[in-house]
């Protein structure tokens, strides 16, 4: 790979760990609203009886924001496994550059 090539290959690399890593924030944020929403939901919850259709409709709704929560865990794990791909290419695309550069501007005196 060449110097220029290797540049933009970084470029384009940082470019999308830069993506991924807002993607990580926001998802962050939907689990620890859908949390904070679960907790409330349990605390509402406590004010009815067990067997109460509002009591079930709670319960149903606590049930659905659990399994929000276990996907969003699983796309943030998923995401994570990428970022840690693209940190070992970027390393790579740095290591390539660097041996390029010295190819290039080293002098061999015979």
């Amino acid at each position: 790979m060449g110097l220029f090539v290797g540049q933009i290959r970084k470029n384009m690399l940082i470019q999308e760990k830069a993506k991924l890593e807002w993607l990580m924030l926001y998802i962050t944020q939907a689990k620890s609203i859908a949390t904070k929403s679960a907790m409330n939901l349990m605390q509402v919850g406590t004010d009815y009886e067990a067997d109460s259709k509002v009591a079930k409709k709670l319960q149903e709704r606590q049930y659905k924001l659990k399994v929000l929560e276990e996907k969003l865990d699983t796309q943030k794990n998923e995401i994570q496994e990428r970022l840690d791909s693209i940190s070992k290419e970027i390393e790579s695309v740095d290591s390539m550059i660097k041996a390029n550069i010295e190819s290039s501007f080293s002098y061999k005196v015979s």
